[in-house]
């Protein structure tokens, strides 16, 4: 019977091959690193990688200790981007989706290049700086100032501001140097509404005021009477205020005034016939 011998390999062999075996290894780990899967275990950073397609995530689902902090002495702490969608986004099923807080600037600060712009052959406003939406029908945006608990957010509010430390205090202040410092708008509603209670002002004007509602009618020489339509609806309960801007003779005056709720016109007559062309300022409430 034919015995095999085996055939001893040289040390120079052996660690020939253990040498090739180490360099694969190393190769292998420089192209492609473990990643820190658990507690403790280390995390690559540097570098920039744009061929990932899967997310990467870092859970902590057994303390309530921050998951993950970016820090910097003069730049951005975490700065996330997107071609065409959010380049962050937050979310908690109880807490803040997304918190902001600066000792010496904004908590947070919402910038946008997109401009007003025409679509479709009509006037349309395309991407607002922040938007602030409720879902639940409450209040969109909350703002409140002072060391105070947060007021309870009003239901089917857009915008609700709350100021209660003194007399001096703004809920809402708008401001502009040319245009409108807030303006209210209302298909069938109110477009500005004001209320106060019995101690309180519902509305205060500072400067000149100016009301479509009011106007000028000129009553001709040897007429006693003059139309207006003041451009709005009239109704049985509107009020209608005039005053005499001139002299119409010895003894005239104004004598009535007949709304036509009808034909939304009112008749201004006086108690008889003018000498002189007179003007009557005319104020329309409701």
């Amino acid at each position: 019977m034919a015995i095999e011998t085996a055939v001893p390999r040289s040390r120079r062999a052996l660690l020939a091959a253990s040498l090739g075996g180490l360099a694969a290894l190393a190769a292998q780990a420089l192209g492609r690193p473990a990643p820190a899967r658990a507690e403790g275990e280390t995390m690559v950073v540097g570098g920039e990688y744009t061929t990932a397609t899967s997310v990467t995530k870092i859970a902590n689902y057994t303390t309530s200790n921050t998951v993950f902090w970016g820090a910097s002495s003069a730049g951005t702490g975490v700065y996330g981007t997107s071609s065409s969608s959010n380049g962050v986004l937050g979310e908690s099923s109880s807490g803040f989706g997304v918190y902001g807080s600066s000792s010496s600037s904004y908590g947070v600060l919402g910038d946008s290049n997109s401009s007003y712009g025409v679509c479709g052959g009509s006037f349309a406003t395309d991407q607002p700086a922040m938007v602030a939406q409720s879902f639940g029908n409450s209040t969109g945006l909350l703002g409140y100032s002072g060391p105070i608990d947060p007021p309870a957010a009003p239901a089917k509010t857009g915008v609700y501001g709350y100021a209660v430390q003194d007399a001096s205090t703004r809920g809402v202040t708008g401001r502009t140097t040319a245009g409108r410092g807030v303006n209210g708008l209302a298909t069938s509603g109110i477009g500005v509404y004001a209320a106060a209670g019995t101690s309180g002002t519902a509305f205060h004007a500072q400067g000149r005021v100016s009301f479509s509602t009011a106007g000028l009618a000129t009553i001709g020489a040897g007429a006693a009477s003059a139309v207006v339509s003041p451009g709005v609806d009239l109704i049985s309960s509107s009020k209608i205020l005039c005053t005499l801007e001139g002299n119409p003779g010895a003894g005239v005056t104004i004598h009535r005034v007949v709304k036509s709720t009808a034909d939304d016109y009112f008749t201004i007559y006086l108690t008889a016939a003018t000498t002189n062309n007179v003007k009557v300022a005319w104020f329309l409430i409701g």
